[in-house]
């Protein structure tokens, strides 16, 4: 996979604004903790201030970057490598299955007819021309995903967004960050998604990158109970795409 690695001097730069990005995130939190009655809501902006770091320093990587959507309500900053036309998204790997990186489930008493699919893997066919033959070895992850967490959209409102992401981007990437039980960015992973086998390849651990990342008792204190009360990250629902049925 040596062949799909971002420049040393690329991941470094990413890694440390992801890592900076989620200090500015506590930073907010503690604020709002001091100001605030209640201010737990907050948590859901974690991954909007991975995202705006990693826009900042855009430039010096020669990225650039457009609003998508997480689910139906929740913005996200999709990135574009240079001229290569290479696009990654940052995910929190709480929600993360390498083995089955998309997998749109139904919900309970759903009366969607069609075929289903998300938006996560329809990204993915941006990769369906790349060679994984070189790819070894599967992944390995312990974790056990029940469940999807997806909404649900007609493919009508989202085919010509997927039309022109599959024309005119050549790859497709994920970079994930881990939150370690210390509430500490413990590892960063880069991962090719494979659109056949919905096996994300890992391409390269970013984690010896990883600097500045210790939090004090104080910092920990504040962002703990987003734990306790499993807050979940709106950018952790996938948009499931449905094709409505044709009448004869």
């Amino acid at each position: 996979m040596d062949q799909y690695k971002f420049h040393s001097y690329d991941s470094s730069t990413i890694v440390n604004a992801i890592v900076e990005g989620y200090r500015d995130y506590i930073e907010h939190r503690k604020e709002r903790h001091c100001k605030m009655k209640i201010s737990s809501a907050f948590a859901w902006t974690k991954g909007n201030f991975i995202e705006s770091k990693i826009a900042e320093i855009s430039e010096n990587l020669n990225l650039s970057y457009k609003k998508a959507k997480a689910g139906l309500t929740w913005d996200y900053l999709q990135f574009i490598h240079g001229e290569s036309k290479k696009l990654f998204l940052i995910k929190n790997a709480a929600y993360f299955n390498e083995n089955s990186f998309s997998q749109a489930v139904l919900p309970n008493n759903s009366n969607i007819k069609g075929s289903r699919r998300t938006y996560l893997h329809e990204l993915s066919k941006i990769n369906k021309d790349l060679d994984f033959t070189t790819t070894t070895t599967s992944p390995i992850n312990t974790k056990n995903h029940s469940e999807q967490l997806t909404l649900f959209i007609s493919e009508d409102q989202v085919k010509d967004e997927l039309n022109h992401f599959q024309s005119t981007y050549h790859e497709f990437r994920i970079l994930t960050y881990k939150i370690d039980e210390a509430y500490q960015i413990s590892e960063i992973m880069h991962y090719l998604p494979n659109p056949e086998n919905n096996i994300a390849y890992k391409i390269e651990d970013l984690s010896e990158y990883i600097t500045g990342a210790e939090l004090s008792d104080e910092e920990r204190e504040v962002i703990a109970p987003e734990q306790e009360n499993d807050i979940i990250d709106p950018a952790a629902f996938d948009i499931g795409i449905f094709k409505e049925e044709q009448s004869n």
